[in-house]
C-alpha cells in the first residue's frame, strides 16, 4: 500500500513520517506534501491507499482537499488530522466522507489503533472482492457453451505443450483460464477423459519417446527436456508407461 501525509508544517510532517513504522502496517511507500496543490499533483501520478491530511492549511484547506479526493479517487481513504475538537466542526469534516479523524497533538497509541482498524478493513474488502471475482469468473465459465469451455481447455493444453520442459502447476493453468483449481480439474477431466496430472505425464512420455527415436540426444538431456531432473525417476516413469526403459526403447528402434 501507499500512504500520503499532508501538512504545511515541515517539522510535524517529518515527525509523523519518521516516528511511525509504516511498513509494519503494510505501507511500502510513504509520500509527503506541504499543500493541497502538491498533493493533487501526486495523486494524479500515483495510486494512494490512505491520506493523512492536516485540515488547517493556508490556501486550500484539508476539508476541501478531502472532498476532492472522495469525488475523484474512490479507492483512497482519508484520515483528518486536526486541532479542532468542536462537534460542529467535526460533523462538517465527517460530511466530507473522511475515513476517520485524529486530534493534534497526535496520540500515537490512538493512531496505532486507527491504522490497525484501517488495515483490517482494507484486507477484508480485498478478500471479499477477490472472492466475488472468482465466483463471477467461475459462473461465467459454467454458463458458457460447451464450445467455449472446450476452447479454454484447449488453451490450457497448448500451455502444457509449450511448457513440458518445466514444472507445471494446476494453479497456473486454472489462473490462465480464470477459474478456480477444483473447477478446472473437473472440467479438464470431463473434456479430456484424463486428470491434469495424467495428461501432462502422457504428453511428457510422448515427447520423450519421439526424442529417443529421432535424435541421438543423451537420456539425461531428454529427461531434462520433459521436466524430469531425476534420471532414476524418469526411467521408472518411462517404463511404467511404455514397458521399456529409455535405453531399451531407443535400442528397439535402432535395431529396426
Amino acid at each position: 500500500m501507499r500512504l500520503l501525509i499532508i501538512d504545511d508544517e515541515i517539522v510535524a510532517l517529518n515527525a509523523l513520517k519518521k516516528r511511525v513504522d509504516w511498513l509494519s502496517y503494510g505501507f511500502q511507500e510513504v509520500f509527503t506534501a506541504q499543500d493541497a496543490a502538491s498533493a493533487r499533483e501526486l495523486l494524479v501520478r500515483t495510486k494512494i491507499d490512505l491520506v493523512l491530511c492536516d485540515v488547517e492549511m493556508p490556501g486550500e484547506d484539508g476539508l476541501s482537499l478531502i472532498r476532492f479526493i472522495r469525488d475523484n479517487y474512490v479507492d483512497t481513504d482519508c484520515i483528518m488530522v486536526t486541532c479542532h475538537a468542536e462537534f460542529d466542526y467535526l460533523k462538517q469534516a465527517m460530511k466530507s466522507k473522511a475515513y476517520d479523524y485524529i486530534l493534534k497533538p497526535i496520540d500515537y497509541e490512538e493512531l496505532d489503533t486507527l491504522l490497525k482498524q484501517f488495515v483490517a478493513e482494507k484486507q477484508e474488502k480485498n478478500t471479499k472482492k477477490m472472492v466475488e471475482q472468482i465466483v463471477e469468473r467461475t459462473e461465467a465459465f459454467r454458463g458458457g457453451s460447451e464450445d467455449t469451455q472446450g476452447d479454454r481447455i484447449e488453451t490450457a493444453k497448448r500451455y502444457i505443450e509449450d511448457h513440458l520442459h518445466e514444472k507445471i502447476y494446476v494453479e497456473d493453468l486454472a489462473s490462465l483460464i480464470h477459474v478456480n483449481e477444483q473447477y478446472f480439474m473437473r472440467v479438464f477431466k470431463k473434456e479430456t477423459g484424463k486428470s491434469v496430472t495424467e495428461y501432462i505425464t502422457e504428453r511428457r512420455i510422448s515427447l520423450a519417446s519421439a526424442l529417443l527415436k529421432n535424435t541421438d540426444k543423451s537420456i539425461n538431456f531428454i529427461a531434462d527436456s520433459v521436466g524430469c531432473d531425476n534420471y532414476s525417476y524418469f526411467t521408472k516413469l518411462f517404463k511404467k508407461y511404455t514397458g521399456f526403459t529409455p535405453r531399451e526403447y531407443r535400442n528397439q528402434f535402432q535395431k529396426s
